[in-house]
């Protein structure tokens, strides 16, 4: 489920949100709100970033930068 979708769902149960995506990458986070994105080595990624990359420019999801050491999925 796209984090858009369930935006919609809970805009339509009345809960306005904006979806917060976190990563440990701050290049990454630089490179879709600048909507930077080169060579051909990732061409596999292409079609995601630039979904997120107009997600993030159309304001349906808000990048957030966090530390390895705060996220919960590596936190031991």
């Amino acid at each position: 489920m796209r984090p858009t979708q369930i935006s919609n769902l809970l805009n339509e149960l009345g809960i306005p949100t904006i979806p917060h995506v976190f990563s440990n990458s701050q290049l990454l986070i630089a490179s879709i709100k600048n909507r930077i994105h080169r060579g051909t080595a990732v061409a596999h990624i292409a079609p995601k970033y630039y979904l997120a990359a107009d997600m993030a420019r159309d304001g349906e999801i808000d990048l957030s930068y966090v530390p390895n050491a705060e996220l919960l999925a590596t936190a031991s």
